[in-house]
């Protein structure tokens, strides 16, 4: 199943690059990445898929190059876009949510949406990380569940037009958020949705070394 296995990641950046790394090392069959950015300096603390050598350059650019050194059986494409309400994505098993604002996740999730009706499919589980300062958060957000804002509730709605907040981010916690998110496409590979985060999320203070899973109740569902 992890050889077939077709995922998309959004966003190649701080826990994207970390994501896409162990996905490759996994032996995931095809990684499918978007993201517009292009290598700069202050990436560097914590896009572990990156080197100075890389700056100026589109992040997807290396990002392919990079995956395949690592595992030349790994089918990459990758496309340096933005992903807009509007965007075709294309047909995946999983999409890695490795984005850094709400608007970006709205966007996604409206991408998602619709480009699934275009297939005449369901739209993939998305596997949600942040992070910001010490801590971080995963959860597994499957179709009909009520997407981002039965995880977030009100909050979302409020905010899902903010862009990146540009805080800064302890790079060992975005190391442990893109490692967990990986665990999720682990638990999907060996028995599917039933052990993922769904209806959970994971807390990740880096500071103190505590975790905590949190059970989540909304009557949201996806319209």
């Amino acid at each position: 199943r992890l050889q077939r296995a077709r995922i998309l990641v959004v966003g190649a950046g701080g826990l994207g690059s970390t994501v896409l790394i162990l996905l490759a090392r996994l032996g995931v069959g095809t990684l499918l990445i978007r993201d517009p950015g292009v290598l700069d300096a202050p990436d560097l603390n914590r896009q572990t898929l990156y080197h100075a050598d890389d700056l100026g350059r589109p992040k997807v650019e290396v990002a392919r190059q990079r995956l395949q050194a690592i595992n030349p059986e790994v089918t990459v494409e990758a496309l340096p876009e933005r992903v807009t309400p509007e965007s075709r994505l294309p047909e995946a098993d999983l999409c890695m949510d490795c984005l850094d604002s709400f608007g970006a996740r709205a966007a996604l999730e409206e991408a998602l949406r619709s480009s699934a009706e275009r297939a005449g499919t369901d739209p993939p589980p998305i596997i949600h990380g942040g992070a910001e300062g010490w801590f971080g958060q995963v959860s597994t957000i499957l179709p009909g569940t009520g997407g981002y804002a039965g995880l977030f509730g009100p909050a979302f709605l409020e905010r899902r037009d903010e862009g990146a907040a540009g805080k800064p981010i302890m790079p060992h916690v975005v190391v442990m958020v893109a490692s967990a998110q990986v665990a999720e496409v682990v638990h999907w590979c060996r028995g599917g949705t039933e052990a993922m985060l769904s209806g959970r999320i994971s807390v990740i203070d880096g500071m103190y070394h505590d975790h905590q899973i949190i059970s989540i109740h909304s009557p949201v569902t996806d319209r």
